[in-house]
């Protein structure tokens, strides 16, 4: 037992270092930063392009915007995060991207996005309540990818609306083994 302990504590850190520390972030803030793979994973499935206007609700560090930027970098971009800390990072690192310093469920534009990428915090199946909202901000044709857990409820919930469904391996996600899938749902 103490050696499996070992040897994830020491995956986790291989994985981290090199990584330079944003802000100080509670356990309960279900911030999961998305590894690049996941990000450039999302960004093929969205088909992100210069011409889209995008969406990455609950932003975090950024790490989805740096895929988006890198395969589509004159896209118009807005960011969604409720954390302050956070917020201004992104500032500071996308001064061209609108960030809005918000609950994304309490979110609620005034026009709508053709791509939205997303990952969500998964507590309580709240990755659910994300998608489902986000969706209502999609433009007609637009397209939405997202990770989510890959549990019973999202399958029932989710699995029927999207025309993908990609298990990811199980520790994608530094911290954690919880089993995710990327979904894309076109609208």
């Amino acid at each position: 037992m103490q050696n499996a302990l070992r040897a994830r504590i020491a995956s986790m850190r291989s994985r981290l270092d090199g990584q330079k520390t944003v802000t100080a972030i509670p356990a309960q803030s279900q911030l999961f930063v998305s590894p690049p793979p996941v990000c450039q994973r999302l960004t093929e499935l969205a088909g992100v392009c210069d011409t889209d206007r995008i969406l990455e609700p609950s932003a975090g560090t950024g790490a989805i915007l740096r895929a988006v930027r890198q395969a589509a970098p004159s896209a118009h971009c807005d960011a969604v995060e409720q954390n302050y800390e956070l917020a201004d990072y992104i500032r500071k690192v996308f001064p061209d991207i609108s960030v809005i310093h918000t609950d994304f469920l309490e979110y609620s534009p005034d026009i709508g996005y053709d791509k939205i990428l997303m990952n969500p915090p998964f507590n309580r199946a709240i990755d659910i309540k994300h998608i489902t909202h986000a969706l209502t901000m999609l433009n007609p044709g637009g397209v939405l990818t997202a990770v989510c857990l890959n549990g019973p409820r999202q399958e029932r919930a989710l699995r029927p609306l999207a025309d993908t469904w990609e298990a990811l391996p199980q520790g994608t996600f530094a911290y954690t083994s919880v089993g995710t899938v990327i979904l894309r749902i076109s609208q």
